[in-house]
C-alpha cells in the first residue's frame, strides 16, 4: 500500500451520505438531488470516498466503508 493512496483516511461526513445514498441504488443525479447539491459535487465527493477507502469502483467502496464501520447499509 502506498502512502499516497488514502488508504485509512476516514470519510467526511459529506462522503459518507453520498457513497450511502449511492448504496440504495440512487445515481448521482438523484443523489444530488437528496442532498440538494450539483451533480458535479456528488461525483467529487464520491471520488474522493473511491480514492479514500482504495477503491477501484463506487461499489468496492461501498464495500469496503461498510466492512470499516464508515457507512452503514441497514
Amino acid at each position: 500500500m502506498a502512502a499516497s493512496d488514502g488508504r485509512g483516511t476516514p470519510l467526511s461526513p459529506t462522503e459518507r451520505r453520498a457513497l450511502s445514498l449511492s448504496a440504495t441504488g440512487l445515481g448521482v443525479s438523484d443523489v444530488a438531488a437528496a442532498m440538494g447539491v450539483p451533480p458535479a459535487l456528488v461525483r467529487a465527493w464520491l471520488g474522493n470516498a473511491i480514492r479514500k477507502v482504495g477503491a477501484r469502483s463506487k461499489l468496492e467502496a461501498v464495500m469496503l466503508a461498510a466492512r470499516t464501520g464508515q457507512i452503514d447499509l441497514a
